[in-house]
């Protein structure tokens, strides 16, 4: 079982090309496919607002939403053209910064392999391949070479060779006597020497004698660095050497003790497990039985294992007044996660009373995970399921429609829009299907002014349905919204605010927002408090 902690970043993780589905292009092309499900899905949404930004999990495909057959490209006219494909299709869809990109890249390509051309041209006609030419310098690259000629040519005969006397102090034309000689001294300046490696050591004899080699054939020592000698051949090439075993001058008279025994190494333990808490996401039902409620539950996690968590929260329960969905007896057998399927296996059935809306909790709660998109139940390991006995998706979140807009996910926009719960504490999240747009913090404030629709009798609205939006803006990351004064007469100060900024900072790159009323800041309406940037908060908290 490998379990990975949720993680956040600026593009779909299913977003991959028709072929290779671990690339992808920071701009849209018709050769993007989604892999949602596993397998390669033409994309119908806009790529640059879902696939590319971080709004991908408002995505309707993330969130397992059925999804048109074919995609299709909006013209400025209305009319729907298909993309063109292959090279000049992709090149087609390519911004002009993308091409100057690509074009670099093919340049320092050229570049690269014409350098290699010139090199390997200059490798085969200048001198580092002519060995019988190098100066016998060891800073040389000749002198590397002559090494190399030498150690093979000693490794095959006695003889010296011409390459490795040209590289080594030349032998003496008579035998060397029985002591040390000095140097002789040289016509010409003695050049660098080159230590030659024998190929091979002369086998030790096993009485532990000495073996010293005869004083007729003493080879020449070479000058160098100290604890460092190195041999000539000899100058006679037909003398035949010569070996004395020269006997020990004394023996040990005792033996070593032998070490002591060693006890057996310990048996390793397994590291113990390390506990951390991590604020997960969990849903509930609320106090109507009908809509799910999103909390941020702060749970120990063990080790990597935080999808085993999240259910074990779920088995223990709501808090502050929610809904059970699922079964207190239910005990999670195990959980494997492979290619974002998540398969969960249970002792039992574990929506309480056989409720849907159990399995559906478990469902949210997983794919808030990056790794998760579907989920696999078990019980026993016997596959089970809502209408048959496959993997289930991640629904919509309270969907309203009040327009009965088609599934028509290239012309629709979900708009997440958050409102006070009937027992006053908690705050419930309605998505909201909206025709197509690009302003969409305009459209989550009209949204949420507009109200909860077919909800009225499950939340209750919190900004007066007669305020209007005057203006809206965005710079670095702050909402900057204004409104008539119609704002200021919420009966509830802290639930307006609560609400308002609970549904802007729900959207991609949103971290505040800043309220004014009648273009004056709101702390000159409530007080000082309200005149601040309201930070992102978390949802229904709990410790």
């Amino acid at each position: 079982m490998s379990e990975a902690p949720p993680a956040g970043q600026g593009y779909c993780p299913y977003l991959g090309l028709k072929q290779n589905r671990a690339i992808r292009f920071s701009s849209p092309t018709p050769e993007h496919r989604c892999y949602v499900g596993g397998e390669p899905v033409e994309i119908p949404v806009d790529q640059s607002t879902f696939c590319l930004s971080r709004n991908h999990v408002q995505c309707p495909l993330y969130m397992g939403l059925t999804i048109p057959s074919t995609p299709a490209t909006i013209s400025p006219s209305g009319a729907a053209t298909i993309a063109p494909g292959g090279l000049r299709g992709w090149l087609g869809t390519l911004s002009p910064r993308d091409r100057a990109i690509y074009a670099l890249m093919l340049g320092m390509l050229a570049i690269i392999i014409l350098v290699y051309v010139v090199a390997g041209w200059q490798a085969l006609t200048g001198d580092g391949l002519m060995p019988s030419t190098a100066v016998a310098s060891p800073t040389s690259s000749g002198a590397v070479g002559a090494l190399e000629t030498a150690t093979a040519t000693q490794g095959v005969s006695p003889q010296p060779t011409p390459s490795a006397t040209a590289t080594a102090v030349p032998p003496t034309p008579t035998p060397l006597p029985t002591s040390t000689p000095s140097p002789q001294p040289s016509p010409t300046p003695t050049p660098e020497p080159v230590i030659l490696v024998p190929t091979a050591l002369p086998t030790q004899p096993t009485s532990g004698a000495t073996v010293v080699p005869s004083p007729t054939i003493q080879p020449t020592q070479l000058p160098g660095t100290p604890g460092a000698t190195a041999t000539d051949q000899p100058a006679q090439p037909t003398a035949t050497p010569t070996v004395t075993i020269v006997p020990p001058t004394a023996l040990p008279t005792t033996l070593p003790s032998p070490p002591p025994p060693t006890a057996p190494p310990a048996t390793s333990r397994p590291p113990a497990s390390t506990m951390r808490n991590e604020r997960l996401w969990l849903y509930f039902g609320d106090t109507t039985g009908t809509l799910f409620v999103p909390t941020q539950r702060l749970v120990p996690v063990e080790d990597r294992k935080v999808a085993t968590a999240a259910i074990n929260a779920l088995i223990e329960g709501p808090r502050n007044g929610l809904e059970r969905l699922i079964d207190p007896q239910t005990r999670l057998l195990g959980i494997t996660i492979s290619n974002g399927l998540a398969t969960v296996n249970f002792d039992r059935p574990p929506h309480l009373n056989g409720d849907p809306r159990g399995l559906h909790s478990i469902v949210l709660t997983l794919t808030h995970f990056e790794t998760i998109n579907r989920v696999q139940f078990q019980v026993n390991g016997a596959n089970i399921g809502i209408n048959g006995s496959g993997p289930i998706a991640r629904p919509v979140v309270n969907p309203l429609n009040p327009d009965n807009l088609p599934v028509d996910y290239a012309a629709t926009e979900f708009l997440p829009t958050y409102y006070l719960a009937n027992d006053g504490y908690h705050t419930i999240r309605i998505i909201r299907m909206v025709p197509k747009t690009r302003q969409v913090a305009e459209g989550t404030v009209r949204a949420l002014i507009e109200g909860p629709g077919i909800y009225e009798y499950a939340v209750q609205r919190t900004i007066p349905p007669t305020t209007e939006l005057r203006s809206i803006g965005i710079n670095r990351g702050v909402v900057r919204v204004d409104f008539s004064a119609q704002f200021a007469e919420a009966a509830d100060h802290a639930t307006a605010v609560r609400t308002l900024v609970e549904s802007l900072t729900t959207l991609p790159g949103v971290t505040g927002v800043q309220i004014f009323v009648e273009g004056r800041s709101l702390a000159e309406w409530w007080g000082e408090p309200y005149g601040k940037v309201f930070p992102k908060p978390l949802i229904n908290p709990e410790g």
